[in-house]
């Protein structure tokens, strides 16, 4: 149901616009039941938006009775947003339309792993970005990045593996770009863009865990972001698996982190090459190790090397044990794996899914789907702007039927 302070004129646009983007094409009586409006405003918002070109109806399904049933969608590229995620010291910055489709998008290296480079490298770039499209974006910016943002999601509170702590991102980007600034974790943003464009679109409720140098979750309710009381709610990397495991960056012992991100991954197998006499396609002494990356681990593991299996197989069932202990918790319809390792290494979905089985409760698992993410580089940026879209709608971020743009200043 939508808020009551939303039941005016334009209240019901905004209502019907955002129940279109979060959960997609319905009928008008979905609507309805969704949103809690009257049959009449219903029909009298929906011509109005028609009329300003931001929906339109199709006939694409027929009624019990053989009768086409019209369906409301939102029209493509009519309103475009934007959204970045920092990976790997690579920036994807996309322009995106309400239904997730990517109307350009770059990519922008950075050289540095100082925050204030970091984020005025992006700034610079989006100036000539946001010239060179078509449609004029809204004058919104979502931002994907690592470690832990603040509840407000204005501030990177600690990223841990970059020595970044207390960085004030959307004040830094606000006064760079002079666009309101929304920050959220790249995980918890590349899980939103999946919940409704992707591998979870199917469903309403879903966990998204993302495993690549970092490991986070992303808790999504009714398709939307369960952030917590301070911004933390997903944070399965620094729960601890094994008590006396090895140390992690965040000072704890035996973090999931720890023992099934990228680096634990590169580490063990470099371990098992040193000290063991089983044959390895990196057994070769002029093969420098310290070049072998996690990647590298997962594609030598699916060509079916000794080590490369042990090691992915054991940092899989790490994550197993979180996604199970997930799954009693919270009981999701599915939970879905992204990031670099499951995407390049269907050894450690399919390891991490059986011991997920293995271990939570039966009734609960029987009927909880596994897969892996969809939309891969694009997803972290289509999600943030998506999330800083959720936060800060208006009517005056859509276009109008004479051509003319609402955007305020």
């Amino acid at each position: 149901m939508i808020p009551n302070d939303w039941k005016d004129q334009k209240g019901s646009k905004l209502a019907l616009i955002q129940a279109l983007r979060v959960h997609g094409k319905m009928s008008r009586i979905d609507l309805t039941r969704l949103t809690g409006l009257s049959r009449a405003t219903i029909s009298l918002t929906i011509a109005e938006l028609i009329e300003g070109g931001l929906v339109y109806e199709t006939d694409n399904r027929l009624t019990t009775k053989g009768r086409p049933a019209t369906s409301v969608e939102l029209v493509p590229h009519s309103t475009v947003m934007i959204g970045a995620d920092l990976d790997n010291k690579t920036w994807t910055l996309g322009a995106f339309d309400l239904l997730g489709n990517p109307v350009k998008t770059v990519k922008i290296p950075v050289h540095s792993f100082e925050p204030e480079i970091t984020f005025r490298t992006l700034a610079e770039e989006i100036a000539t970005f946001k010239q060179s499209l078509d449609v004029q974006p809204v004058p919104l910016l979502g931002l994907g990045v690592p470690g832990l943002v603040d509840g407000r999601h204005r501030m990177i509170r600690s990223a841990a593996d970059l020595n970044w702590h207390q960085f004030e991102v959307a004040e830094f980007m606000e006064e760079a770009t002079g666009w309101p600034t929304v920050v959220v974790n790249r995980h918890r943003a590349r899980g939103l863009s999946e919940c409704r464009y992707g591998a979870g679109q199917s469903y309403s409720n879903m966990i998204y865990i993302g495993v690549g140098m970092g490991i986070a979750a992303g808790l999504y309710l009714d398709r939307q972001l369960l952030s917590g009381a301070l911004g933390g709610a997903g944070e399965i990397g620094h729960t601890t698996i094994e008590p006396d495991g090895p140390l992690c960056s965040c000072g704890n012992h035996g973090c999931l982190q720890a023992l099934s991100a990228g680096q634990a991954i590169e580490q063990e197998f470099r371990r098992l090459v040193r000290t063991c006499e089983h044959t390895s396609m990196y057994a070769d002494a002029s093969i420098d190790l310290q070049l072998v990356r996690a990647q590298d681990v997962c594609a030598a593991a699916e060509a079916g090397d000794t080590f490369a299996v042990q090691v992915v197989r054991k940092a899989a069932n790490y994550v197993g044990i979180a996604m199970a202990n997930l799954l009693n918790t919270f009981n999701p319809e599915t939970i879905i794996l992204g990031g670099t390792i499951p995407n390049a290494s269907p050894l450690f979905v399919e390891t991490a899914t059986r011991t997920m089985r293995q271990r939570a409760m039966r009734p609960l698992s029987a009927d909880t789907v596994v897969s892996t993410s969809q939309l891969m580089e694009l997803g972290g940026a289509l999600g943030a702007a998506n999330f800083a879209f959720d936060r800060n709608i208006s009517l005056s971020f859509f276009q109008l039927d004479k051509g003319t743009t609402e955007y305020s200043s």
